[in-house]
């Protein structure tokens, strides 16, 4: 990963074919000691793990799609749950046959590239919603 611009609480990211996404996004988050922001992104990647929370078992169902798709979009943020580090993230990917699908991306293999844009916020927190069963942003 490379970073491509810093100005004030605005990164631009450059991730690199065969990265292992988003372990590579966790490290550099980290390092920054970045504990809130907003993302998007756009690219290509490879054998994307993505899930689909069910409301009604209170889990997430997980699929592994092999092969090669385009990053139509990525869109996420960054909080803190305890001190550990969350990324919540989804994407809509592209199918050679131009059909597209998406859901809570759990990981992936950087294809030719993506490119994010992150803007940096105070930080933010995560707490376990009773109702639903997810770490939700909270105050």
């Amino acid at each position: 990963m490379k970073v491509i611009y810093r100005g004030g609480r605005s990164w631009i990211l450059k991730f690199e074919r065969d990265e292992n996404y988003p372990s590579v996004f966790m490290k550099f988050l980290e390092k920054e000691k970045i504990k809130g922001g907003f993302f998007t992104g756009l690219g290509a990647c490879s054998d994307p793990e993505i899930s689909f929370y069910d409301l009604k078992k209170k889990k997430y169902l997980t699929k592994l799609f092999k092969g090669d798709f385009e990053v139509l979009n990525a869109t996420g943020n960054v909080a803190k749950m305890g001190k550990e580090t969350i990324i919540h993230q989804h994407v809509a990917l592209g199918k050679k046959d131009f059909s597209a699908f998406g859901g809570h991306l759990v990981k992936m293999k950087i294809g030719g590239t993506l490119e994010i844009y992150l803007n940096v916020s105070s930080p933010l927190k995560r707490a376990k919603d009773k109702t639903t069963g997810l770490n939700l942003l909270s105050v």
